[in-house]
């Protein structure tokens, strides 16, 4: 990254801003200046935003409402749909032609008829259902109420109604029951009882599973009042059919309205870059970060357009942190994702990226091990990649499982998967290619997988050490991690032998003691190097060892390749038993049954897992390698550049 800074002239202000806009190269920031002048030059106020600010919140409300009533496309046309096309002229007629405050205020004054029309009508069928049960009730509920008595509608459980309206006439003798029917398990009454009992009444019924109807405010019969809701059905009906007819009206404008959002949009985006500029009486500065790739390009661009403008660049300082652009090869660079998910490294630290990208394709595989869903999940990556061209992160996440597909097909051959299928069943010209089956020999893949582990431990402390090195640091790397290295690469043949029960050749564990206990000495020796008492170093030697149960655990984390890739092949068993199952019923049902169970089977069981593929191999890279040497916390490149979301610009220059 370059500083670099611009100072011309205040006429050649808006051309500047809108050539940088259009060229998306360089991130506007506050300027520093090396030797700041006596009278500290004024910054240049930001055109006010206000007004263009709220119409783009309107419009994006209005736009918000009336996604819900345009026209529904086909499938075929939303395959070919494409942004919008417009040009500067058109955007500025659109903004005088069309009305946005009446168009948004009609979009909102429907919106809040139809949700009051729609409440209303909700409200009106709970009350009907709240009352139905007590349609058969010849009461006024208006007049369930005297000086002394108040009338109360209850229910009961059925089966416990009767005991409790018993105890209850026992207990409170002014009290009186009429049974108004029983629906669904639950007897009704009216419940008659003094207001002085009608408290205590109400807790004893609660307390045998009653439960109080409220009909407060209500004028009529349970009967009358229920036919006269169902009555005032059709009007409210009627309007909401009538506002969402106009909101399809008006919906006919959404597209000018989003080529208005998109200039408002626009518009702001130069008012406030603005925030960034210094200005004198004639002249403005601005500074911003750019990337070095584009310093020749973009010097020689500006001075052939701007006669007027002079423009300087400048090395990052040590005590600047510049933003981050990660910048790898094609190969590389889809693996992005899963950096910046993460986070981005330091201005002056080793981009991850290349490193992972190699293990985080294995260990996708791994955890899919089938070709049948590879070769699914490439085919229909490559479909998103070519039909609908994403980009950004988008782009990087389907080009990320269009190369996981790909090495999940390998794998998978490898492993004798292919939807399932077991290894025996495959043709002879597959068959040939498999090497290990994990269903039938999970321990083999199990160290296989602590194996990769290991490996990809070491690579991460291997980087780490160069790291060091070439921060002058060579005696922390030689004695906190090249000899951890070492004595890791000792112990693994003896757990190996020891915890796992695997066969080690003599010779080897021989050597591998060998090795261990000179790198444990260095360790007990350095490990407390950085305490000042002789008891304390003693003491910080011997605590440095634990970290040995760290790497143990870290490297029983890479068992999760064998647990995904067994679950994954286990459900894809599972699948075709269950379609199997089913085939032999009777007419053509048993192959529309198979084959919508084998379609929606798999299906399912490859979202499931390549969730989980890509969940466990990014946790691996964050948690176990990661954290041997990256720390991460840069901050990401956000050049000025167009903001648009719904069209495009042609005429622009």
């Amino acid at each position: 990254m370059l500083k670099v800074q611009v100072l011309a002239h205040s006429a050649e202000r808006e051309q500047v801003k809108l050539y940088l806009r259009l060229r998306g190269v360089v991130q506007v920031t506050d300027p520093v200046l090396a030797q700041p002048p006596a009278q500290p030059p004024a910054r240049l106020s930001a055109v006010d935003v206000a007004e263009p600010a709220a119409r783009l919140e309107r419009i994006e409300a209005a736009l918000e409402f009336l996604s819900g009533y345009e026209r529904r496309k086909s499938l075929a046309e939303r395959l070919a749909e494409a942004p919008l096309e417009t040009t500067a002229a058109a955007a500025e007629e659109i903004e005088r032609a069309l009305p946005v405050e009446e168009l948004a205020g009609r979009c909102e004054q429907i919106q809040a008829l139809i949700r009051a029309a729609g409440d209303g009508l909700a409200r009106s069928r709970d009350l009907v259902a709240a009352l139905e049960p007590w349609r058969g009730l010849d009461l006024r509920l208006e007049a369930l109420a005297t000086r002394d008595y108040a009338v109360e509608l209850w229910s009961l459980p059925a089966g416990a109604a009767a005991a409790a309206i018993e105890e209850a006439e026992a207990g409170f003798p002014c009290s009186a029951f009429e049974s108004a029917g029983e629906v669904s398990g639950r007897a009704r009454f009216a419940v008659i009882a003094a207001r002085d009992e009608s408290a205590a009444l109400g807790e004893r019924l609660k307390e045998r599973g009653g439960v109080r109807g409220g009909f407060e405010g209500l004028a009529g019969t349970p009967a009358e009042i229920i036919e006269t809701e169902r009555a005032a059905w059709p009007e409210r009906e009627r309007a909401i059919v009538e506002a969402e007819e106009r909101a399809r009206d008006l919906a006919v404008s959404a597209d000018r309205l989003r080529i208005l959002a998109d200039h408002y949009r626009e518009t702001i985006g130069l008012a406030r870059v603005e925030e960034h500029f210094f200005t004198t009486a004639s002249t403005f500065l601005l500074e911003g970060w750019v990337r070095a790739l584009d310093r020749s390009w973009l010097e020689r661009d500006i001075r052939r357009r701007f006669e007027g403008v002079e423009i300087s660049f400048r090395a990052a300082r040590a005590d600047e942190q510049p933003p981050i652009h990660l910048d790898n090869g094609p190969a590389v660079r889809p693996f992005e994702f899963v950096t910046t998910l993460y986070g981005r490294p330091l201005y002056r630290e080793q981009d991850p990226t290349p490193l992972l990208a190699p293990f985080f394709v294995l260990f996708f595989a791994l955890c899919l091990t089938d070709a049948g869903y590879g070769i699914t999940l490439a085919a229909l990556s490559a479909f998103v990649l070519l039909r609908f061209r994403p980009t950004g992160g988008a782009g990087r996440l389907f080009a990320l499982l269009f190369l996981g597909g790909l090495a999940t097909t390998v794998v998978g051959f490898l492993a004798g998967g292919v939807f399932g299928l077991s290894a025996q069943s495959l043709p002879p010209a597959l068959r040939q290619f498999v090497l290990i089956d994990p269903l039938r020999e999970p321990m083999k893949m199990l160290n296989i997988a602590f194996l990769m582990g290991i490996v990809h431990i070491l690579f991460g402390m291997g980087v780490r050490a160069a790291a060091l090195l070439r921060s002058g640091q060579a005696a922390d790397a030689l004695l906190d991690v090249i000899v951890w290295m070492v004595f890791l690469l000792a112990l693994a043949p003896l757990g190996y032998a020891g915890i796992l029960g695997g066969e080690v050749p003599a010779g080897v564990t021989t050597l591998a003691r060998a090795v261990a206990l000179p790198a444990a000495l260095v360790i007990f020796l350095t490990g407390g190097r950085s305490q000042k008492t002789l008891l304390r170093k003693a003491l910080g030697g011997i605590v440095k060892f634990y970290d040995v149960v760290g790497y143990f655990g870290d490297v029983l984390s890479y068992a999760r390749l064998l647990a995904l890739g067994l679950a994954t092949s286990a459900i894809a068993l599972a699948v075709n038993d269950i379609a199997a199952m089913v085939k032999g019923l009777p007419w053509l049902t048993g192959y529309v049954a198979m084959t919508a169970i084998l379609i929606a089977g798999h299906l399912f069981n490859l979202a499931v897992n390549t969730l989980g593929a890509f969940v466990h191999s990014g946790r691996l890279q964050y948690l176990e390698f990661f954290s041997k040497f990256f720390a991460g916390g840069g901050k990401a490149f956000t050049p000025f550049r167009s903001e648009r979301r719904y069209s495009v610009v042609r005429d622009a220059d």
